[in-house]
Parts: structure tokens; C-alpha cells; sequence
């Protein structure tokens, strides 16, 4: 009996006496044994599943719009049954019209990807715009990306910055870092370096080394923030750190320029080296230009130093780019 019959049998309660039946699964084999309890034990946890989705249909034909959504994520994810998108987007719509802002969400999945239904970006829109009026944070940053872009939707640069900054609010890393763009490039909304700060800094605190690159430059060019050449190393740093080949470069150029720093050629070296090492062209140019200001010593110290930080930061590292010289 192959292992995909076995399967298909769970949940039957057939499996467990035709298990005891079968040659090589006698009393006394330890295989036999363990394989007996794995399987009852997902005899039962199918059977829990089964009675929930009982439960929850039963509750659902009723009107609980909560009840409907667990249906559809049921079925979505073949909890106890057969996966079926569809039956699951049937759901999702049930509940969505019952006023469910998180199946309402989750339609606009279904219609934006086509996984239960046709693809179709406007009907997408609108669900996701049903969840967002309801205040759904993923709904909201969703909505925002189809009227920036026009998907579905006309593009509408105002609508989708009030849209960016609801979830952004909520604390949506993407929808803060769209927003920290609208207003560092006037899109949508008045040219704000101020805000596009506040924002950046934002995402940056949840992580994202575009935003750590890009809250860097900020206090580098004293845009929207005092210049601050320790404020701009940091956020470099953390960005260089996370493989970012730009913030790399960007925290060569702030140590062999001294800008708010003490100059430090053996670290500027070591940076350009590590980007030049991911494909960056500038930081190629800079390791050229540095080259002969650097004593063979100092020179290999900081290659050193480079592949050092290369080995331990493997994952970070971006793609082999052209060879350093």
C-alpha cells in the first residue's frame, strides 16, 4: 500500500484495522507501533477538525458573519478537508457582505491574485476598499499601492497618500515608507522633508534598510533634520550592515570625507571594498581613487578587515560584483 493510499484513508477510520491486518504490522514491531499512534493521533485531530467546521457552518447558515470567515479559512486551508479555494472565496464573499472587514480583505486576495476566483484588480479594489473604510490595516495599505499605481483603479496620488498614511498610522512598514516617498518627492502631496523624516525614521525602526539608508542620507544632507554626521553614520551603518550595497558605499564616501566624522581611510577602504565586492560601480571608482593614499599595510589591514566582515555577514552580502583591484 503506497504512503499517498495511506493518506487518503485518514479521517476514514478505516486505516488503523487494515494497519493491524497488514504484513510486517503485527503486534511486537516497534515501526508498526509508532506509526499505529502517529496515525490515531490524526484521526482525531482530523475529527476535531471536522466537528469545528460543523460547528461553524451551523453558526454560519445562521448569520455569524465570524462563523462564515472560519468556514472559508477552512476550506482555504484544508483543515480537516479537502482544500477548495473556491467553495473558500464563496465564503470569504458571504461574510465580507455580512460586514466582516477581514473577509472583505481576504476576497480582495482572492479577485487581486486569482486564487479562487478570476483575477480581476478592480473587483479587488473595491473589496479592499470595503475593508479599509472598516479600518483594516493590510486592506488599507493595499488600496493605497492600487491607487498609486493605477491598478484597477485610476491612479489617484492624493487618495492613495490618505490611504498610505491610515495604515501608516497603524504602523504598516510599507504603507510608512510609500508615505516617507510621497512627501520627499511632492507626489500626491506638498514636498515635506519634515514628514518624509518622521516617516522614514519610522520604518526605519521596524527594520527596513531602504528607510535606515534613506533616514541616513536625510541627516547627511540635513534634509528635513539638523545635519548630523554620527546620526547619518548610525543609520548607514545599520543599513550596511542588513547587505544594503548603497548604504555601503554611502558609509565609505561619509568616512573618507570626514563629513561630521573623524576621517578614517582604512574604514572608508573597507566599506568601498565591501561594495565594490556587490557590484557598485561608485564604490569601484572610490577603492581605485583611495588606492594609492594607503600604505601596502593599512591597505591589506582593511581588506582584512573587509573579507572579515564578508564571512560573518555571508546572508547580508550582496552579489559577487567585478573584482577589486
Amino acid at each position: 500500500m503506497t504512503i499517498r493510499c495511506l493518506r487518503s484513508l485518514v479521517g476514514t477510520g478505516l486505516l488503523l484495522p487494515l494497519l493491524a491486518t497488514a504484513p510486517g504490522c503485527g503486534a511486537g514491531d516497534p515501526n508498526a507501533a509508532a506509526l499505529q499512534t502517529e496515525l490515531a493521533r490524526r484521526e482525531r485531530v482530523t475529527a476535531a477538525y471536522r466537528a469545528e467546521l460543523a460547528g461553524s457552518l451551523a453558526a454560519a447558515e445562521a448569520g455569524d458573519a465570524e462563523a462564515m470567515l472560519a468556514v472559508a479559512q477552512t476550506y482555504f486551508t484544508g483543515r480537516g478537508v479537502d482544500v477548495d479555494h473556491a467553495e473558500a472565496a464563496r465564503w470569504y464573499e458571504r461574510a465580507a457582505e455580512a460586514g466582516n472587514a477581514e473577509a472583505a480583505y481576504r476576497l480582495g486576495l482572492v479577485f487581486d491574485y486569482g486564487v479562487g476566483a478570476t483575477k480581476d484588480a478592480p473587483r479587488a479594489a473595491a473589496w479592499y476598499g470595503r475593508a479599509a473604510e472598516a479600518g483594516h490595516l493590510k486592506a488599507q495599505s493595499q488600496l493605497a499601492s492600487m491607487l498609486d499605481l493605477g491598478r484597477g483603479v485610476p491612479h489617484q496620488a492624493e487618495l492613495a497618500v490618505r490611504w498610505y498614511r491610515a495604515a501608516a498610522e497603524q504602523g504598516d512598514l510599507a504603507a510608512q515608507s510609500a508615505l516617507a516617498n510621497k512627501y520627499a518627492l511632492g507626489d500626491g502631496v506638498g514636498t515635506d522633508p519634515v514628514e518624509a523624516v518622521h516617516w522614514y525614521a519610522a520604518a526605519a525602526k521596524q527594520g527596513s534598510a531602504m528607510d535606515q539608508y534613506n533616514l541616513g542620507f536625510s541627516y547627511e544632507q540635513g534634509s528635513g533634520v539638523a545635519r548630523d554626521g554620527f546620526e547619518a553614520e548610525r543609520w548607514y551603518r545599520r543599513a550596511a550592515e542588513q547587505g544594503l550595497v548603497d548604504a555601503q558605499f554611502a558609509l565609505g564616501s561619509l568616512y573618507a570625507e570626514a563629513q561630521g566624522l573623524q576621517h578614517d581611510p582604512i574604514e572608508a577602504y573597507k566599506w568601498f571594498f565591501i561594495a565594490a565586492q556587490s557590484g557598485s560601480p561608485g564604490a569601484l571608482r572610490s577603492l581605485q581613487a583611495l588606492r594609492p593614499s594607503l600604505a601596502v599595510r593599512d591597505r591589506n589591514n582593511a581588506e582584512d578587515l573587509a573579507r572579515d566582515w564578508m564571512a560573518r555577514h555571508a546572508d547580508a552580502a550582496g552579489p559577487p560584483g567585478p573584482a577589486a583591484p
